[in-house]
């Protein structure tokens, strides 16, 4: 696996889903979430693709859509396809947001997202990364419903920080 996507937290690579806790490589396929303040790694979590899935449910009808429709607005997806092939350098996918192109060394926050099969990167469209002001456009369209409940889930699964912490933009880290 590549280092970049190990948990800042142990320097080891994720081995559990923060959700039903299986192990990840029993799984077709998983998902890694790490949310930085600058370069300091402030959120990380690897969930399995099937509670990512349940997740998912739980949000609102409006929010799934409202998540939806501003990543089909602001992703150009084909044109991220032409310019990145598989082949490319995973460090091209994750240079800037992919809904903005802002640079990630430019963005105060960002949160990073990949997909994985055992220790093999899935790529197109990850891995990928949503900069702060990305980040903050999406919470704006997110119901309250959604909101309760993704602070709920990460003060239940991560008991202290993040959980007591917002971001600059005063919201929770996003799962992609």
């Amino acid at each position: 696996m590549l280092t970049k996507f190990h948990s800042y937290e142990t320097g080891k690579a994720f081995t559990e889903c923060c959700d039903c806790g299986c192990n990840l490589h029993d799984v077709d396929i998983y998902i890694i979430n790490q949310s930085f303040a600058g370069n300091e790694c402030i959120f990380e979590c690897a969930m399995c693709l099937q509670c990512r899935e349940r997740m998912n449910e739980q949000l609102s009808e409006n929010s799934r859509v409202a998540m939806f429709d501003f990543m089909h607005d602001h992703a150009d997806m084909e044109s991220r396809q032409e310019r990145l092939s598989n082949n490319s350098e995973t460090e091209a996918y994750i240079e800037s947001c992919i809904t903005c192109d802002k640079i990630r060394s430019e963005a105060k926050t960002f949160t990073l997202g990949a997909m994985f099969s055992g220790d093999q990167l899935i790529k197109d469209p990850f891995p990928l990364i949503i900069c702060d002001d990305c980040e903050a456009k999406i919470a704006a369209t997110i119901s309250d419903e959604t909101r309760k409940f993704w602070d709920d889930y990460i003060a239940e699964h991560f008991p202290g920080p993040p959980s007591e912490i917002d971001l600059p933009n005063k919201t929770k880290p996003i799962l992609i």
